[in-house]
């Protein structure tokens, strides 16, 4: 049961500490090259896919880690259930839970806001500034634009740099429970 518990613990650190170097990556290295691209329409389909593959990729390793984490908890005999294994989990989930939330609250409230644009301005209602998966940032010729792309783009950066910022919080408090675990 120990090496379960120690594996458990390990495989938690090592994927948020994954987490922490795939949020730092994007937000310092990987966006701004799209920025300085020339052309919006290339930066937005680029950006487009960089997102997918980085939700997905995020979505995975943070459940991976707190999963892990917890099941570490869990399996623990009561004198190693350390609290530093529940904290860790509950700073991945707050990383990873305002990503869920802003998407949970885009849908109902873009519902909302499309039926009235809609009902107003018919077919050709286009909401410019939001940043939701489904929405598309083109207008009616077909154009990207180029100030609301770039404006998206940096806000992610942000979200992802901030992301950074707590899983690596939460790394750290998982390398110094394990150091002090001695596992």
């Amino acid at each position: 049961m120990s090496r379960t518990v120690t594996a458990s613990k390990f495989v938690g650190t090592i994927s948020l500490g994954l987490l922490t170097g795939l949020s730092y990556t994007l937000s310092t290295t990987t966006v701004p090259p799209l920025l300085a691209l020339p052309s919006a329409t290339p930066a937005h389909s680029t950006f487009r896919h960089l997102r997918s593959l980085t939700s997905r990729h995020q979505a995975l390793l943070s459940t991976l880690s707190a999963s892990s984490l917890v099941m570490a908890y869990l399996l623990s005999s009561p004198r190693g259930r350390h609290p530093y294994l529940l904290w860790t989990s509950l700073v991945v989930g707050l990383g990873w839970g305002g990503e869920a939330y802003a998407k949970v609250k885009g849908k109902f409230s873009s519902r909302k806001n499309k039926n009235a644009d809609d009902s107003r301005r018919g077919k050709r209602a286009v909401r410019e500034g939001s940043w939701t998966e489904d929405e598309e940032w083109i207008a009616d010729e077909g154009n990207v634009n180029g100030e609301v792309v770039r404006e998206g783009m940096e806000g992610w950066r942000v979200k992802q740099a901030v992301k950074a910022a707590v899983w690596g919080v939460g790394w750290a408090m998982a390398v110094v429970g394990l150091w002090g675990d001695g596992a």
